[in-house]
């Protein structure tokens, strides 16, 4: 990583948790992250890609936009690729969404057997943004934009605070970082 791009990751970052030869761990956005989001890849030359300043207005804008050029109700979501502990490859994240409850709450919920499902909430925000993601590809696909039809979502106004976990409840953050 050049001296150029470090500064940039560390002027994003809201914390740097460590890090690799190349990349960083950080917190942008309550969201762990490698280098804060910072990207140089189909960038032009001499450029970054930046995350959002406030990427769940950047999708209200968004939805209300084509909320009124196509008369539907609309879930819309910025995504951004991710690695995860100990998997090789980037997937989807939702960095950004409106319009839709982006957790399916699956708590006390009968499983198969019937007993009741005690911590599943599915993140469908997350689970959208990898498809999304799939479809979109990483290198010089050109595809910026992705229609997901008939999605089982539950449109609403505004609830994307309830896809963000607090850093104490976290088990990545409490095993890794600490309280």
């Amino acid at each position: 990583m050049s001296s150029h791009l470090a500064q940039i990751v560390l002027d994003e970052a809201d914390a740097v948790l460590g890090g690799i030869r190349g990349f960083l761990l950080t917190l942008k956005a309550n969201i762990l992250t490698a280098n804060a989001g910072v990207d140089v890849k189909n960038s032009p030359l001499g450029t970054a890609t930046l995350w959002p300043v406030q990427p769940d207005r950047s999708a209200a804008t968004i939805r209300g936009f084509f909320e009124q050029e196509t008369n539907a109700r609309l879930g819309v979501l910025i995504v951004d690729s991710r690695v995860t502990p100990l998997r090789l490859g980037t997937i989807g994240l939702a960095i950004g969404l409106s319009g839709f409850r982006p957790v399916k709450d699956e708590r006390e919920k009968p499983d198969l057997y019937r007993r009741p499902v005690k911590v599943t909430q599915t993140n469908l925000a997350d689970d959208l943004a990898a498809s999304a993601h799939f479809l979109m590809g990483e290198r010089n696909e050109r595809i910026g934009l992705v229609v997901i039809r008939n999605a089982a979502i539950r449109t609403n106004n505004d609830d994307s605070a309830l896809a963000k976990l607090v850093s104490r409840e976290c088990l990545f953050f409490q095993t890794f970082v600490g309280p």
